[in-house]
């Protein structure tokens, strides 16, 4: 891989309420959150747009709250992340708008406070959300690339990957044994559990949800306001004591403001006594986003290491391929990329066959299996004059979607136009 050494390398995080972008700085040699008032570690950017009736120029982030405070005669959008999973265009008073074109305006402005770092196109952004799934990575992706970022230097990860691409970035005494992550969002905490099991090679990384505690105004009502912080603060502890029960931790990061509160800080020392180290998260998905940049880019690389996501495909696909007259095997999908970024293009010829036939390898197990597609004779053509185009991508983590196309062979032979699809069920080894 050639490296760009000047290329902008970012992390955006893009959250319902808030978003927030960071950039790797070369001469301090790690990721910095940009900060929305100068001096200050204001990171949280809003999620929001604000147009006004008659005009062309959008505002966002804390500009748009207060337009929309201010003013009454405009169009204020505050649900980007809604509007992705309906897929609707906005309407506005003379116009349509698609989310798509909507995104792309909001992240370009916020790219646009990364001012003295390079051009758009010169520009490699990993974007994380809470889940990462459809529409949002065809919606995004689009976006991104109409704004002007190429499509190589785009990525994706869901929060949890990008926890782990902060943490394997750490030093190693702060993963030497479980971390906890705690998230309070929306009257509830999650804690997940993050460790390594170095059975494996590489070694595996994992990140499971160990429990979560509700504390709503429901809660709340039945408590009675008297005691609401004394019982927050016991079922907190309680939910700390039974992680810790049996399980070493080298360090804690808590993610949420409410960890700030008052009824909260004999919880918060306790979960960082015992040489646990604690911190406090405001940045950390997007920081871990920018770090994922940059092992997709190549410019960091961490060796021996590779986290277990739930999005990750599970297996090697290749096929054997005559190249300079020796027949060698020819990688489409390696396993360990997240289902929604492995994809694969490749132009061939067949040569006295009309079988494809793909090599499926299990990464845990080494089970090998193959799976043949069968493309149907094309009339008037020469052996050796059928050049097919493959595109190999996926529908989820086990189902891998292969298209074959008959380009016809330069100006001989025009195209049949006869395209050849199959699903592969990897998990079964099954064509459906």
């Amino acid at each position: 891989m050639i490296r760009e050494q000047h290329r902008t390398i970012v992390g955006f995080d893009l959250g319902r309420e808030y978003s927030q972008i960071t950039f790797y700085n070369r001469r301090k040699d790690e990721p910095v959150t940009v900060s929305t008032g100068a001096g200050n570690e204001k990171y949280l950017i809003p999620t929001c747009l604000f147009q006004l009736k008659g005009e062309s120029e959008w505002y966002f982030g804390a500009d748009a709250l207060k337009l929309e405070e201010e003013r009454a005669d405009g169009y204020f959008l505050n649900d980007l992340v809604r509007l992705m999973e309906l897929q609707q265009p906005v309407e506005l008073e003379k116009e349509s708008i698609s989310i798509t074109n909507l995104i792309g305006i909001f992240i370009k402005e916020c790219l646009g406070l990364l001012s003295g770092t390079g051009t758009l196109d010169q520009m490699a952004i990993a974007v994380t959300m809470e889940e990462m799934r459809e529409p949002f990575i065809s919606i995004l992706k689009k976006a991104l690339i109409e704004i002007g970022i190429s499509k190589n230097n785009i990525f994706f990860q869901d929060h949890m990957e990008s926890f782990y691409y902060f943490m394997i970035n750490q030093k190693k005494t702060l993963w030497t044994y479980h971390v906890g992550l705690f998230e309070y969002e929306k009257d509830t905490i999650v804690v997940y559990d993050f460790y390594t099991d170095y059975q494996t090679k590489p070694a595996m990384v994992h990140i499971e949800k160990k429990g979560f505690l509700t504390l709503d105004e429901r809660l709340r009502r039945r408590v009675g306001e008297g005691r609401w912080g004394e019982e927050k603060a016991r079922r907190f502890q309680e939910m700390i004591e039974n992680l810790f029960k049996n399980t070493p931790y080298s360090s804690i990061y808590l993610v949420g403001d409410e960890f700030l509160e008052e009824w909260a800080q004999p919880c918060v020392k306790f979960l960082c006594s015992k040489r646990r180290h604690g911190f406090a998260g405001k940045n950390l998905y997007t920081k871990g986003a920018c770090y994922g940049a940059l092992q997709r880019t190549g410019e960091k690389k961490t060796d021996g290491f590779l986290y277990d996501s739930p999005e990750m495909v599970h297996f090697n696909i290749g096929m054997n391929m005559l190249m300079r007259g020796k027949e060698n095997y020819y990688p489409i999908i390696t396993a360990g990329a997240n289902w929604y970024e492995a994809y694969h293009e490749c132009d061939f010829i067949l040569d006295n066959t009309n079988e494809v036939t793909l090599l499926i390898k299990e990464m845990r197990t080494g089970e090998i299996s193959q799976e043949t597609i069968f493309i149907d004779p094309i009339k008037n053509r020469p052996d050796r004059t059928v050049r097919i185009r493959m595109t190999v991508s996926f529908l989820d983590q086990h189902t891998c979607q292969v298209r074959l196309s008959d380009l016809g062979f330069g100006g001989l032979y025009r195209s049949s136009g006869k395209v050849w699809e199959k699903r592969i069920d990897l998990k079964k080894g099954e064509c459906v």
